[in-house]
């Protein structure tokens, strides 16, 4: 029950830092600018604001991905860890082997979706939205 309410705990940190990140991200590319004057004073209603409001998606989401791929790597070098100090323990060796493929299939995941988010954008981008 411990381990159970420490990981709610932790993805609800996770995630008021992660909508505090995207506010933050939206204000730094002027996203709902409440200074801007166009469209008769009223904020965010032109169709520059979409490049905008796409940029910040864009970056937050690279931003998530880069999280999770630097977790990875710690679990990647936890599980090498885990191999290099069996000291002749098939069992250790066996499940240091096992998180070390895990991640290894984690970061290729992260990759892979990396790239698929890129050209969703780049598509984008090219078609104007």
């Amino acid at each position: 029950m411990k381990k159970l309410s420490l990981k709610v705990l932790s993805v609800v940190v996770l995630g008021i830092l992660s909508v505090g990140n995207l506010v933050t991200l939206a204000q730094w590319w002027g996203f709902g600018d409440v200074t801007s004057t166009s469209n008769v004073g009223i904020s965010g209603t032109g169709t520059a604001q979409w490049g905008k409001l796409i940029d910040v998606i864009k970056s937050f989401i690279n931003w998530a991905l880069g999280i999770l791929a630097l977790i990875a790597l710690v679990i990647l070098l936890w599980g090498g860890f885990q191999m290099v100090t069996a000291a002749g323990d098939d069992t250790k060796y066996k499940n240091g082997f096992k998180i070390l493929k895990q991640a290894a299939i984690g970061l290729i995941f992260i990759g892979v979706s990396w790239l698929v988010v890129s050209v969703i954008f780049r598509l984008l981008g090219v078609i104007g939205v």
